[in-house]
């Protein structure tokens, strides 16, 4: 991994070049794609749109926009978080970039495949990627584009926790973005170092950038990012203990969500609303919306997935009715026959007594042998997963160990970036074995620790199945010391006595 002091000489360089900041990948970008930014087409218009506009380029021998045809297939993917397909067109465009040898073309690959790594909670390795755009980007004399890296870079050190290094890093970027970059890039900026000094405990010298942020957001009338800077503004002011103040800017944020249909900020926003409220004792509306939290959370969540997963258990509770059903009928045809041979009421009563008795051991004994099924099914999902993200795991020590040789597009590079670690959909399962196993478990944890996050929540249920450190950290995608840390953090949110460890609490729990 490219140490960021390591670009920084590069960066100098480049800052007293008299031809610094002439070439701008974005802006081209931008003003080539057939369809609006914030277009309502749904998925598949789109993406015959940007299929359209890059068989024209192949056509007409355009590379560049070919390249920019294969970043507008990934985005469209993106967006509806199809991370694959959003992979697979990155890797195309990464192909068309280094047959041109065009630094800068690779390094605005580079920036959007950083973006793939952050929707799938790999950290870790965005912030090797974000790293690798901003020397490439660097070389290229592209100042934007390095300064956005390097702003990704600031944010994925802040995610770590690595606090000294973000903010060392944010103070080249910031004013990059000022000189070179637009009103948007500069507010999602001025947000980004909000939530860094944040993280760092830092509250009070964050609101300044959030109301800056706010500021731009609202002069360039966008709503959804003016939302989230709101909302990130009244969570600095609840962490500064102003509740009364922090209460104010939540019920702006509501109304806005609200109005123009926003519910993943409208979700933020209930939790945010709902922790307020316990901090001040009001227990009574804290959960009101942290249930109103987990009911929209819920919802968006997996929806697709959870749709399908109802439809197949109709169909089998179906299924199963008309082989019941037609089960019964055979019995009953038999019963009736052998009453009609024997013609005597008490051998009549005598055979319903035992047909009665039969279908009670039958159901005793389904009923046992569904508590195993469900026990054993949760085990082996466990158990897939491990696998899977061990084999994702392997795949990547194989990738690092083969770096001198060019992989893209290849069998096996396309392997291990059409894997996830723990992915929506695979959670999504998880949680529906998790619930037949253990009925009731993650709503009675929800409302015993309102507050939970969900990665302490993921935390918890692994240990709940006796998952070690090791597992949690396969199954997670995460390091070792992210679990540990996560522990640490979940030990205090359930306010555990010392001699009392969080394995033994899961189990009893």
């Amino acid at each position: 991994m490219k140490n960021i002091l390591n670009i920084l000489p590069l960066f100098l360089l480049h800052w007293t070049s008299p031809t610094f900041g002439q070439i701008n990948f974005r802006s081209g970008w931008e003003k080539a794609n057939p369809i609006e930014e914030q277009s309502t087409l749904s998925l598949p218009e789109k993406v015959k749109i940007h299929l359209q506009f890059y068989e024209k380029a192949v056509t007409e021998k355009n590379n560049l926009f070919q390249l920019y045809g294969q970043i507008y297939l990934s985005s469209d993917y993106l967006k509806a978080q199809d991370y694959a397909e959003a992979t697979r067109y990155l890797l195309n465009a990464e192909g068309i970039a280094q047959a041109a040898n065009n630094r800068g073309w690779q390094g605005w690959v580079m920036y959007k495949k950083g973006g793939v790594s952050i929707k799938m909670k790999q950290f870790e390795e965005a912030l090797k990627i974000y790293e690798t755009a901003a020397s490439l980007c660097g070389e290229a004399h592209d100042s934007l584009c390095l300064a956005e890296s390097l702003e990704q870079v600031s944010i994925m050190y802040g995610m770590l926790d690595n606090f000294e290094k973000a903010r060392s890093v944010n103070a080249i970027a910031l004013p990059l973005l000022k000189k070179f970059g637009g009103d948007r890039q500069l507010a999602t900026a001025l947000g980004n170092f909000g939530i860094i000094n944040s993280l760092q405990n830092r509250t009070a010298e964050s609101i300044p950038y959030f109301e800056q942020a706010i500021e731009i957001d609202r002069k360039l009338a966008n709503r959804q990012d003016e939302a989230k800077a709101l909302n990130n503004l009244a969570d600095a002011y609840r962490g500064l203990k102003q509740y009364n103040r922090a209460l104010g800017i939540f019920q702006q944020c509501i109304k806005k969500n609200t109005e123009n249909q926003y519910p993943e900020n409208l979700m933020r926003n209930y939790l945010g609303i709902g922790m307020t409220y316990e901090a001040i004792g009001q227990y009574e509306n804290a959960m009101n919306y942290f249930d109103k939290y987990y009911v929209l959370k819920d919802s968006l969540i997996g929806m697709e997935t959870q749709q399908k997963i109802a439809e197949l258990e109709i169909k089998y509770e179906s299924q199963q009715k008309e082989l019941a059903l037609e089960k019964s009928k055979s019995e009953l045809h038999i019963a009736k026959r052998s009453v009609e041979r024997r013609t005597g009421l008490v051998f009549f009563v005598l055979t319903l007594s035992a047909f009665g008795l039969w279908r009670w051991r039958l159901q005793t004994l389904a009923s046992k042998k569904d508590a195993i099924s469900n026990q054993e099914n949760l085990s082996t999902l466990t158990s897939i997963l491990l696998e899977k993200n061990q084999q994702l795991t392997n795949l990547e020590q194989q990738l690092h160990s083969f770096t001198n040789q060019p992989l893209a597009g290849s069998d096996f590079d396309s392997d291990l970036y059409n894997q996830q670690i723990l992915t929506d959909v695979d959670w999504s399962s998880f949680k529906a074995y998790f619930e037949k196993a253990h009925p009731n478990y993650i709503q009675r944890l929800r409302k015993t620790f309102p507050a939970i996050t969900d990665a302490e929540e993921r935390l918890f249920l692994l240990l709940k199945l006796n998952l070690t450190t090791k597992e949690s950290a396969t199954m997670l995608g995460i390091s070792a010391d992210s679990v540990k840390k996560t522990r640490n953090r979940l030990r205090k949110r359930l306010e555990l006595e010392e001699d009392v460890t969080l394995e033994d609490f899961t189990r009893q729990f």
